[in-house]
């Protein structure tokens, strides 16, 4: 755009988004002072004014450095890698790879590490080294991880590692030697420590991220982010991830935090490369090689192959060929006919619809699995894990394999110690559960099944198996493939489908290589074998393409506020929920534009300060006030001619051929049709009207001279029109406008000169009559901007003989004030995007009396700090309204449950009328909460789904002692779901209880005590 755009968007203090503001910002010298501006430049194009309040700065004005993260380059040799670090913490017995050395390296140094690497290359390595170094230094290290099951891991293998005694690990509800040198805890937990200013994080050396890739979790990710921005500045940070593309951008961030270097080191392949293939037709056919190239012809032969044995079903049936539709034409028939939803059965469990144009295996082909494995163990590729996005599809599939036996007798042997060695810690009754018995049979067949339903104790114990090689075939949700080191010989995807919570969907190149990744033992195999289990037809070829070989998805911030989080912040007063915000990642890139904005600070300041003082003293009186009146009637005038754009009457007056007068030297212009907004306007302008004008320019301002000189075609947004004239002129607008025709352009050139020369004796040009849009707001739009427009005319200012002179240097002062406040509001608090948010969410809190008027925290806010593991608001006023008093221990868990339950279930549970008169109260509460929430703008939670009153009966009789085996026949819950809720609830109850202790509430603190001791039971 012209000048013009740039001038205005300077002009204004406030954020406007456009190439001309930040040119500006960052040339100042290009500005207002390099050319004798005219009154007529100064017309703004949107209803922007300079900012007169005070903007609080965030931070002072001081330069920073602008990249923290620093990629290694692992192309090169480390050959003297033994040289720098002669005396290894840790010993291996193996040469380390590159990236692991480069690692080493600059953990010697003191220094942070980003490692984005591969399934399987050996980041725990990296990992060990720093646990290693802690000891050496007699320092500390924790070690963090996503989940539970993880850490539980990580505590055997660094005991195994490491000495029994120099490892500990922290959870919910255990807590063993936590004195050790090494502490394994979830990420929620070392937030909670951070909060509580707890004394072990000052002997902290390294903290160990591992999975940092679940910082994508939409739930949980913004629990990394809280950790990193609070950790001391002398913890070094280790973050280990699967491979990423924006590593460096994160590990930017993570410096800039952190305020140090940190240095990003990436794998460049997979120590075992993996081979993709389909399994269509009840074969092998290569998709992928080695070298992740696609192979079309193994895509090609594989189709073939299904079509052969479809067609050799229906012969054997009895029935003619099927009659093909290419494959876009087969999933797009088959999506119109049966709609997106219907794949998803009724409970979302798995369900066995099939979907023929995705990779979901029939429930025609009961042999698929018999099939499938007699086929690996003849190409010697067990063993294999089958990823299947549901656990009940899990459980089925294992259950077409009744009549398989995958191990030997020595290996029976083997399975069966183990597990009787395992089941040795349950009471009698609980080894006679169903899940048990049906767990017995399958692993002493070698096979196995791992999901989130089951008990924790049989989970533990197909891990251990799998590891020893004892599982040939598991069938396993995608939980298996987070971090947990368990690598096959092959993998399996039954399809590639899955239900993320919201909607069905083509799982993501990331989710693919995560569990893909699995495939391929280190040392054992020279490739790994992925096979993509087909239906009824293949998946289209593109979809294969970008899940195999696309990109993974980038890390991004899911930094949210809770109220949780500004409570702390409010009460431990050492960082100021501002700050939390600034410093999250989903401001990292503002941020990195801070020291170019202090420093256009630091400039405009000077060349503001350097500006000669205005000495006129006819201009003096008003010459300020005569330019924000020139604002006020501009602003009016664009918001007059939007409003007449929006009636029929209005259109018409703007139709082709009307007579304009346009910013750009007040020149004449001729309307003739409506244009595209310009992209880079879009932003600016939002849906403002652009017309294409045929315009009189002057020539020394022409950005392309015609034959003449004096015209030029070009698009302008109508509220760059300063006066819609009376008159209307013929135009050819096919002519000019599509064909360029010179001739007509000179026609429409020769219609202008004709009117200024009808106007120049009179000195005024006549404006449209508005008479005809009588709409109140036009009409009084109309009204207040020719009273703004008369009010000019009494300007003492405009009689100086040096006016032009002075209004230049009043708008560069104005000019470089506007950029000043600009960049002040773009450094300060007041830019960041969840400022409203915080706002809102602290007047609910003042509403709910949480906090007081100067945000001080009061006894209901010290309470809800202590509550993580449920909804802290509802909570909290339950316990400060005394409704768990006349409940006795086992009822008040029960009712407790609808915080940690989640998933759904269809049998409706049978309670007492106790409890069903505290689920009301809980309900009222949630109710109530939630208007306070809405009065205040806060996009609040569906209480009402998040309370899941589901297991109140469950709960209520595994409290009371009811057998396990018993309390399974109440629910269509998996067992491991209810042991699961369980372990969370012995967290709620924890933190319930603390609750009662900071309010000083005896009765509920032991109430609690008691709640616990009852749901503490062996078969956890």
């Amino acid at each position: 755009m012209d000048d013009f755009l740039e001038t205005s968007a300077a002009e204004s203090g406030e954020y406007v988004d456009t190439p001309g503001v930040r040119e500006e910002m960052v040339e100042i010298e290009d500005s207002a002072s390099s050319r004798p501006l005219e009154i007529d430049d100064l017309l703004p194009t949107s209803n922007l004014q300079p900012t007169s309040r005070p903007v609080r700065r965030g931070r002072k004005t001081a330069v920073q450095k602008k990249d923290w993260a620093h990629v290694i380059d692992v192309n090169a040799p480390f050959n003297n890698f033994h040289e720098l670090v002669p005396d290894m913490a840790h010993k291996y017995p193996f040469e380390l790879d590159i990236f692991q050395k480069h690692a080493v390296y600059h953990l010697e140094k003191g220094n942070s590490v980003f490692v984005a690497a591969h399934t399987s290359a050996g980041k725990t390595v990296v990992a060990e080294y720093a646990i290693a170094l802690s000891e050496k230094h007699m320092t500390r290290a924790i070690y963090t991880s996503p989940i539970k099951a993880l850490s539980n891991q990580k505590f055997r293998d660094f005991k195994q590692t490491f000495s029994a005694s120099s490892v500990g690990i922290l959870t919910g509800d255990v807590q063993i030697n936590p004195e050790a040198s090494c502490l394994i805890m979830t990420t929620e937990i070392l937030r909670s420590m951070l909060y509580k200013g707890a004394d072990l994080i000052r002997d902290v050396e390294f903290v160990i991220f591992d999975e940092v890739h679940y910082v994508n979790d939409a739930e949980r990710g913004v629990v990394w982010e809280e950790v990193i921005i609070m950790l001391p500045d002398h913890v070094s940070i280790i973050l280990l991830s699967a491979t990423v593309p924006n590593a460096k951008e994160f590990a930017d961030w993570v410096g800039r935090t952190k305020k140090k270097d940190i240095y990003v080191i990436y794998t460049l392949q997979r120590p075992v490369p993996l081979e993709h293939y389909l399994y269509a037709g009840r074969d092998m056919f290569k998709i992928v090689d080695a070298k992740r190239s696609f192979l079309s012809q193994g895509y090609k032969d594989a189709g073939d192959a299904l079509k052969r044995k479809q067609d050799k079903e229906r012969e054997a049936a009895g029935l003619a060929p099927v009659q093909r539709l290419g494959a876009k034409a087969a999933n797009s028939a088959q999506r119109g006919q049966r709609g997106r939803g219907s794949v998803v059965p009724a409970r979302g469990r798995g369900g066995n619809a099939p979907s023929a144009a995705r990779t979901m295996h029939t429930g025609a082909d009961k042999n698929l699995y018999v099939h499938l494995v007699g086929h690996l163990k003849k190409k010697n590729l067990l063993p294999v894990v089958v990823f299947t996005f549901s656990k009940k599809r899990c459980e089925d599939n294992a259950s077409t394999l009744t009549n398989q036996d995958l191990c030997t007798g020595v290996e029976k042997s083997e399975v069966h110690v183990a597990i009787e060695k395992a089941l040795s810690r349950l009471k009698g009754p609980d080894k006679k559960l169903p899940q048990i018995a049906r767990m017995r049979d399958l692993l002493s067949r070698g096979i196995g099944v791992h999901h989130g339903g089951l008990l924790p104790l049989v989970k533990e114990l197909v891990e251990i198996l799998f590891a020893r090689g004892l599982v040939k075939i598991l069938f396993a949700t995608e939980t298996f493939a987070m971090g947990v080191n368990m690598p096959a010989k092959c993998v399996v995807f039954s399809s590639i489908r899955k239900h993320d919570g919201k909607s069905f969907r083509e799982i993501l190149p990331g989710e693919y290589t995560q569990m893909a990744g699995r495939a391929g033992r280190r040392g054992l195999d020279p490739t790994g074998t992925v096979l993509i289990v087909a239906g009824d037809s293949l998946p289209e070829q593109t979809t294969l393409t970008t899940m195999i070989i696309g990109v993974p998805g980038k890390l991004s911030s899911q930094f949210r506020l809770t109220y949780n989080m500004i409570l702390n912040l409010l009460r431990v007063e050492a960082l100021r929920v501002e700050e939390m915000i600034k410093r999250s990642f989903s401001e990292n890139a503002s941020q990195r534009l801070l020291p170019t904005q202090e420093k256009a600070v630091v400039e405009a300041e000077k060349r503001l300060a350097g500006l000669p003082s205005l000495e006129c003293d006819i201009c003096v009186q008003d010459i300020d006030a005569y330019y924000d009146s020139c604002h006020d009637v501009v602003k009016k005038n664009q918001v007059l001619l939007q409003l007449a754009l929006t009636s029929p009457q209005g259109s018409k007056l703007l139709a082709t051929g009307r007579v304009v007068v346009h910013f750009s030297k007040t020149n004449l212009a001729i309307l003739l049709k409506q244009a595209p907004v310009p992209a880079l306007d879009s932003g600016a302008l939002g849906s403002v009207k652009s017309y294409f004008v045929l315009a009189l320019v002057d020539p020394e301002t022409k950005s392309g001279q015609h034959e003449n000189g004096t015209y030029e075609l070009r698009s302008i947004p109508i509220t760059s029109v300063v006066l819609v004239t009376d008159r209307s002129v013929k135009v050819d607008v096919t002519g000019i406008v599509d064909i360029h025709l010179i001739s007509r352009m000179r026609d429409g050139i020769n219609a202008l000169q004709s009117l200024i020369e009808e106007w120049l004796p009179t000195n005024a040009i006549p404006e449209v009559g508005w008479e005809r849009l009588r709409a109140f707001e036009f009409q009084e739009n109309l009204r207040l901007r020719d009273a703004a427009a008369q009010s000019l005319k009494k300007a003492a200012s405009t009689l100086c003989a040096q006016f032009h002179e002075h209004y230049a240097l009043v708008h560069e002062r104005k000019v470089l004030q506007a950029q000043i406040a600009y960049l002040r509001l773009a450094i300060s608090d007041q830019n960041l995007e969840l400022i409203p948010d915080y706002e809102q969410r602290i007047s609910v809190l003042k509403d709910l009396k949480f906090i007081d008027d100067n945000s001080t925290v009061l006894l209901k806010g010290r309470v809800a700090c202590e509550i993580n593991s449920a909804n802290e608001l509802i909570l909290t006023e339950l316990i400060l309204e005394n409704v768990f008093a006349s409940y006795e221990p086992e009822e008040v868990v029960a009712l407790l449950s609808c915080f940690v339950f989640q998933e759904k279930t269809d049998v409706e549970p049978v309670v007492p009328p106790r409890l069903e008169e505290g689920r009301e109260a809980i309900s009222a509460i949630s109710d109530r909460v939630e208007r306070i929430q809405t009065l205040h703008k806060v996009a609040s939670d569906d209480y009402k789904s998040i309370l899941k009153f589901g297991l109140l009966e469950v709960v209520y009789e595994w409290a009371k002692g009811m057998p396990f085996e018993q309390i399974t026949a109440l629910t269509d819950v998996a067992e491991g779901t209810i042991v699961r809720v369980i372990n969370r609830l012995d967290e709620t109850c924890r933190e319930v209880r603390d609750a009662a202790r900071v309010i000083g509430d005896a009765e509920l603190f032991k109430k609690m005590e008691d709640a616990q001791l009852k749901i503490k039971r062996d078969s956890k």
